[in-house]
């Protein structure tokens, strides 16, 4: 009788995504012992899976150490199979990557529920709440770093598990009657983090993924274990701290608190990150207000010369995998002169001077790449 009070009370979250934030770090910020969680996930092979499994483990690092969930899954959908459940839903969390916000817009247009956009992209929150016409869209920062994969070991015991991190989940306090393990704020303090997130973290974490590709590492931590390798992201990680504390308001103690942080967490040798899943969609990264492009012309309006950082964005240019969705990245670097690709698939004019410092350190950097496997 208990029982079936305890289920019949719990709020029901409908998960957009079903791969590292979403089936690895949510079940940590809404416990499936009071939240019922519901996936919708386009892959056909993940939710095959997970709908045959009827159940997986979320493992979390903590202290040198796992702490591990079993999460049910009771509903795995497919995209527009979700409509009836969404209306008994309290609450709808997205996890399904900025470029794919669109694809779930539909089936949440007339919803009057908090939709959290743990996408990595603020922008995400304001698009699918203009085309939901629902005010309580939000933008959370997933304070964390989740592995889209797990050990040999663990993969061995149940192939759907995941390995996360003990996170922070920060959300705008619009969707604070949602509850669960997260912190509601303010939209200034939420920028505020979201900033810290973008270029002490994202930033220095995606070289790190690019640098790895070089070495061949498998995993992010292998790449921090490299000398040569660690030192530029290190580099970069202080370029961005210098240029935070010149154009923002950010606190120098939680500036350097975090970077310390994060480098931390890029080392840990638990995660097993995947370089693949870091280093997905160059292009996306490489964007204008984006994490490396972006932060180095950040960097030169501060006064601050990126040095690591046009090395991390040159590692980026060459990344190669032919099953990432912009593996034509490096076709385009060797078909086109650099200064047409920086011109024209970057859109970084001759005259900038970010595009004369690419141009004039292209050889030293791609030999510095060349030397680090």
């Amino acid at each position: 009788m208990n029982s079936s009070r305890v289920k019949k009370s719990r709020k029901t979250i409908v998960i957009y995504g079903a791969g590292a934030i979403g089936r690895g770090y949510i079940p940590w910020v809404f416990s499936p012992d009071k939240y019922e969680l519901v996936f919708v996930e386009r892959n056909d092979t993940l939710r095959g899976a997970l709908q045959s499994a009827g159940s997986y483990t979320t493992y979390k690092t903590a202290e040198g150490k796992y702490e591990s969930m079993r999460v049910p899954v009771k509903h795995c959908f497919a995209p527009g199979e979700e409509k009836n459940i969404l209306k008994k839903a309290s609450a709808v969390v997205t996890a399904v990557g900025p470029r794919n916000i669109l694809s779930i817009a539909e089936p949440l247009r007339g919803t009057r529920i908090p939709i959290i956009c743990c996408e990595n992209d603020p922008t995400t929150a304001e698009i699918l709440r203009t085309e939901t016409k629902n005010p309580l869209t939000v933008f959370a920062v997933p304070d964390v770093i989740t592995s889209n994969s797990a050990s040999a070991e663990i993969l061995k015991e149940d192939p759907l598990g995941i390995i996360t991190e003990d996170g922070h989940c920060i959300i705008d306090e619009r969707a604070k009657a949602v509850g669960g393990h997260a912190t509601y704020v303010s939209a200034t303090e939420l920028k505020k983090q979201w900033m810290a997130k973008l270029y002490l973290h994202n930033t220095p974490h995606c070289i790190a993924a690019y640098l790895g590709s070089f070495l061949g590492a498998t995993y992010v931590h292998e790449t921090m274990a490299v000398g040569k390798a660690r030192a530029v992201v290190e580099g970069a990680m202080r370029e961005m701290q210098q240029t935070l504390l010149i154009i923002s308001d950010l606190d120098k103690k939680f500036v350097e608190w975090y970077a310390e942080k994060e480098l931390q967490r890029f080392a840990n040798g638990l995660l097993f990150d995947p370089v693949s899943r870091v280093a997905r969609e160059p292009f996306r990264k490489l964007a204008p207000t984006e994490r490396l492009l972006g932060a180095a012309q950040l960097c030169l309006s501060a006064g601050v010369y990126p040095e690591n950082m046009l090395q991390g964005i040159v590692a980026a240019f060459l990344y190669d995998n032919p099953n990432d969705p912009d593996a034509n990245i490096r076709y385009l670097v060797r078909s086109l002169e650099l200064q047409d690709f920086l011109r024209i698939v970057m859109g970084l004019d001759t005259d900038e001077a970010l595009q004369k410092l690419l141009v004039r350190n292209w050889k030293k950097n791609v030999a510095y790449l060349k030397s680090l496997s």
